[in-house]
Order: structure tokens, then C-alpha cells, then sequence
């Protein structure tokens, strides 16, 4: 199988929810995010923090985890898995549109895809990238995070068993005319986290996001928190996302290690686009994404699209026979908030 299509199998494009938005379709670039006032750096929730994340999909909790040293052994990890020197730590010109074409089917499988500029560091296996313990002890089962949400979704929440891996994006070479991935994920869970690894600053491939638009998309799936999708919902669901590009500003996540965003998982998003080489200072951003629900659960794979053995078998949470189908008003039924 080739590298093309193994990336196809691995992500499963033939989900309804994938089906792409029209390519003469303006993506305008997104809004740095400010903080509102009432954002505090606190393991919990403020009424306001509710109403927002409730509102607009997303909260981001700044330093809610304060260990300079964890953040510094991911990114030792990173390079670490860099096959053949390909790219090298000390030698910024080797980060700038890494080479994608010397990546082989078998680093794909040990390392993750290299797909121009961005790549997801992950491998399948009970021990494979994704959990580590300084990933899943250190950042998706830190107390502050497991916290906020547990007050989000109610608790128990489930012990985390992997993250998604580290998801990387490397500069662009100026010049580059580059499209924003703009995607749903077709996940099963109740809330997601972006933690950020090191310091992101504005146009450096920040978390993009489309605030409001998980209310939006929610009536299109089959249960609230599930992967599946009717096929008939194909193109509404397409229709769908191509309004809200066009009637909704999208905004880009910035920050510094130890930053996280949790998000809701049925709004629309993208890895931003790196620029940094243009402004003369290349780097590389480093994010790791977590997925979480509650404990207790019946748990179930979806054999066609996930997550399961073959199809998303790096997202750690599952289908639940306790989910429900969905309606205009019941997005938040079953969460603490």
C-alpha cells in the first residue's frame, strides 16, 4: 500500500462528515484570540467561563500546567522521533517545508504522517507514541486538567489511556500559497483539549477555530457524542460548514507552554498555517491533543469509522451505548454544565 493510500485507510475519508468544502471557497486568516477578563487561571469554573464555553464552544485555561520540565522532555520526544535526520534540531533551515517526499510508508507506520508541513507523532500499539507517561500521566491525567473536566462533563471522568500523539507544524518556505485544513472530527467524545507544548506566537500555526459553529453542527449527527453520521447527511453537512465559513470569523490560539484549550468536539477547526520562516525566525509548533468522557460507560467501537482497531485508533475514547440521537436541544443534556 502507498504512503497516499494508507493515509486515505488510516483517516477513513469516506466519512460523511468528510466530505470537503468547495475549493474556490475564501478562507480568510484568523483573529490572534484575547482573553475576556473573566478567563482565570483557576482548575475550575466561573459562571462566566460556562456561559462562554456554552456560547462560543471553547475556554483556555493559561499555566494550568506549570512544569517547565514535562514540557521540555516532549519536546526531547519530538526530536527523538525524527526519522534519518530529516529534519535536525540545531539546523532551522532543515524545519522550513520539511521533507515529506524522503518519508516513507515505514515511517508513517514507526513515527506518524508527515503530510507537508505538519505531522502527527503517533503509532498504534499498547505502547506506542501517545502513551508515554509524561503524556498521559503528565498532561492529560494532570490534576488540573482532569479538574476542569470533570467540572464541564461530570465525573467520573475516565482515566486517559493515550493522547492523539504530538501534532507538529512546520514552517511553511515563504512564498508558499498554503489552505487551511478546515475539518470536523468525527470522534467520539465530550469534550476535547489542545495543551499547548512550547511558545506559539500569531501566525505560527496556532489552533484555529470557528467559534459558535459546534451548536451549529450538532443536529447533523446521529448521537449526541458518537461517530456516525447518515450518509444523506453528506452535503447538509458540507452546506452547513461552507455557511459558517462565510458567515463566521475564525480566531487562532497563541500561548505558552503548559496553556490549554478545551474545546467542544463537534466545532469546526484547523491547524493554522506557520509563517514563521517568513518573519526570519523559523520554529516548529508542537500541540497535544486529548480527548475526554466519562467513566462508567458502555463502551463500544464503530467497525466502519471508530474509533477502533483500523479506523482512529489513536483517539482513547469510545462510542457509548448510553448516547442518545441528537435534537435542535439536547447538546447539553448530560453535562455538569
Amino acid at each position: 500500500m502507498s504512503v497516499l493510500a494508507r493515509r486515505r485507510a488510516d483517516y477513513n475519508e469516506g466519512h460523511p462528515a468528510t466530505l470537503p468544502i468547495a475549493d474556490d471557497l475564501p478562507i480568510p486568516d484568523p483573529t490572534p484570540f484575547q482573553d475576556p477578563v473573566y478567563f482565570t487561571r483557576a482548575p475550575d469554573l466561573n459562571d462566566d467561563e460556562i456561559a462562554h464555553f456554552k456560547r462560543e464552544g471553547f475556554i483556555v485555561k493559561r499555566g494550568l500546567i506549570d512544569d517547565p520540565a514535562l514540557f521540555a522532555e516532549v519536546v526531547d520526544l519530538i526530536w527523538s522521533k525524527v526519522p534519518r535526520d530529516l529534519m535536525r534540531r540545531h539546523d532551522s533551515e532543515t524545519w522550513v517545508s520539511p521533507a515529506d517526499r524522503e518519508w516513507t510508508e515505514a515511517d508513517s507506520l514507526k513515527v506518524g504522517m508527515l503530510a507537508r508541513d505538519n505531522w502527527k507523532i503517533r503509532s498504534k500499539g499498547p505502547s506506542g507514541i501517545g502513551t508515554e507517561a509524561l503524556l498521559v500521566d503528565g498532561i492529560a491525567n494532570h490534576p488540573n486538567v482532569q479538574s476542569v473536566v470533570g467540572r464541564l462533563i461530570g465525573g467520573p471522568v475516565k482515566p486517559a489511556r493515550r493522547v492523539r500523539g504530538v501534532y507538529c507544524i512546520f514552517p511553511s518556505a515563504p512564498g508558499t500559497a498554503n489552505r487551511y485544513n478546515v475539518h470536523v472530527d468525527y470522534i467520539s467524545s465530550h469534550v476535547a483539549a489542545m495543551v499547548l507544548v512550547d511558545e506559539i506566537g500569531p501566525d505560527c500555526g496556532g489552533f484555529m477555530f470557528w467559534p459558535g459553529s459546534h451548536v451549529t453542527l450538532h443536529p447533523y449527527w446521529q448521537t449526541v457524542h458518537g461517530s456516525g453520521m447518515d450518509a444523506a447527511q453528506a452535503e447538509p453537512f458540507r452546506a452547513a460548514k461552507e455557511r459558517i465559513l462565510k458567515e463566521t470569523s475564525s480566531i487562532e490560539f497563541t500561548g505558552s507552554p503548559g496553556d490549554v484549550i478545551f474545546w467542544h468536539p463537534r466545532a469546526l477547526h484547523s491547524a493554522g498555517i506557520n509563517r514563521s520562516a517568513e518573519k526570519g525566525k523559523p520554529m516548529v509548533r508542537p500541540i497535544v491533543p486529548c480527548d475526554f468522557q466519562r467513566a462508567g460507560l458502555t463502551y463500544a467501537d464503530d467497525p466502519d469509522f471508530g474509533p477502533g482497531e483500523d479506523f482512529q485508533w489513536w483517539i482513547d475514547t469510545r462510542n457509548t451505548m448510553e448516547d442518545v440521537p441528537t435534537t435542535t436541544d439536547n447538546m447539553w443534556d448530560d453535562w455538569a454544565i
